[in-house]
């Protein structure tokens, strides 16, 4: 028997509650998917999870410069904003890019404070996995100031968030680089706003208690993931939902960083107005760091001399990252068949920072860094290294003189990279 004579014998009221049957059927699912997204959904909108946005902010701040910059985004005019940082800023643990905190910070502030849905308001994201505060200033004119719109006026970022307070555990300026950074962007001749965020590990693990002290010296905006929803972690956040791995967050750790974020930019925007903001404060560890000079690769300089030796190539398969591309552009490469010359930098400078790419590959060798002549640090790759650039620091002088600074591969037939050199 054939199906359409099945149909016919089933008689109309039988045809009508099958097809009632299967409506019903479908607006079941359609009710359990709306309750299941519209949970997800009304999480962010529960009281303990309103609670905790208020916790995380940290400090407001000095919100004067912040009030002008949602002042002119209002009006049309071009901004940007800036995001430096570790992996957590580059968009680890998110499964796409756009979602990371980074990203949604960017869209969202346009959408809240710009026109045309944010059309008026850009975002450059510097952040680098695995490297410190010290990597982070030294790329800081290139990688930000140096990708500023040309649309921008000023050509300089209007909000600059700052996130190290995770990756700054043993960087060797004992937080004087990071407090070196924040003083430069204060000084900046558009008087940018400047954001301390506190991301965390599972673990519970960041620096805030010693950053917070140069936040609160300078009257600056911070924000504390964990301050906020740390606490939270097992009892109405379970851990694997926030947390990708050890160090990172998921989709949604990223989508609750900039909650917490955008709460205390929002709290700033609806308090009075303060007085304008002094910069011209006793540092909390130190400046001594302030107009830091970076030499790349590709860097023209009068100011020092640079004969690259055996380094004269570029490594093109040195970090990489999701906003930014090949980080710094092009370094100093040494190659196996090179000769041993060495790297050779003179000039007047009384602090001297190596950032070098730090590889597990047995066939990158030992490095020695001299400084006049005499050897200041040995470096070396192998096991826990995965090729980041990490930060030496060579010379820490009071007062700037005449130096030589050498680099050398130790050992024939091994490749080295240098990924930047900063001098001050």
């Amino acid at each position: 028997m054939t199906a359409e004579i099945l149909k016919k014998e089933e008689g109309p009221r039988t045809m009508k509650m099958k097809k009632l049957a299967a409506a019903l059927a479908v607006l079941v699912l359609f009710c359990a998917g709306t309750a299941w997204g519209e949970e997800k959904k009304t999480m962010f909108e529960k009281e303990w999870y309103l609670q905790a946005l208020e916790d995380s902010v940290m400090s407001t701040g000095n919100n004067a410069r912040l009030k002008k910059v949602i002042e002119k985004a209002r009006k049309g005019e071009e901004i940007t904003l800036a995001t430096i940082g570790g992996s957590i800023t580059e968009g680890a643990g998110a499964s796409v890019y756009k979602d990371c905190w980074a990203a949604r910070f960017g869209t969202r502030f346009g959408e809240t404070y710009g026109v045309d849905k944010g059309s008026n308001v850009h975002l450059v994201n510097a952040g680098v996995g695995g490297t410190p505060s010290p990597f982070g200033y030294m790329r800081y004119q290139r990688e930000i100031v140096g990708r500023v719109p040309e649309t921008d006026a000023d050509g300089l970022p209007d909000v600059v968030v700052i996130e190290f307070s995770v990756n700054d555990w043993q960087e060797p300026t004992n937080h004087r680089c990071y407090e070196s950074m924040v003083k430069e962007i204060l000084d900046a001749p558009n008087e940018p706003a400047v954001i301390l965020l506190f991301a965390v590990f599972r673990n519970g693990f960041n620096l805030q208690d010693d950053l917070k002290k140069i936040g609160y010296n300078y009257g600056l905006m911070m924000v504390s993931i964990k301050d906020g929803f740390y606490g939270l972690m097992g009892k109405r956040i379970k851990p694997e939902g926030f947390f990708s791995d050890e160090y990172h967050p998921t989709s949604l750790g990223h989508r609750i960083m900039t909650d917490c974020l955008l709460q205390a930019i929002g709290d700033a925007a609806e308090a009075e107005t303060d007085e304008p903001q002094d910069t011209d404060v006793e540092p909390v560890y130190g400046t001594d760091f302030t107009g830091l000079k970076t030499i790349f690769g590709d860097t023209e300089t009068d100011e020092y001399t640079v004969i690259r030796g055996g380094f004269s190539g570029s490594d093109s398969g040195s970090y990489r990252n999701q906003p930014v591309g090949q980080v710094c552009g092009q370094n100093f490469f040494h190659d196996a068949k090179d000769s041993m010359e060495p790297l050779k930098v003179t000039g007047v400078f009384r602090k001297c920072l190596v950032a070098w790419k730090a590889s597990a590959d047995s066939s990158f060798g030992t490095l020695e860094i001299l400084l006049d002549g005499k050897v200041k640090k040995t470096l070396k790759g192998g096991e826990g290294k995965w090729g980041q650039s990490e930060v030496v620091l060579v010379c820490d002088g009071k007062e700037a003189v005449e130096h030589t600074l050498e680099i050398r591969v130790t050992e024939e037939g091994k490749k080295a990279t240098i990924t930047a050199i900063g001098l001050q």
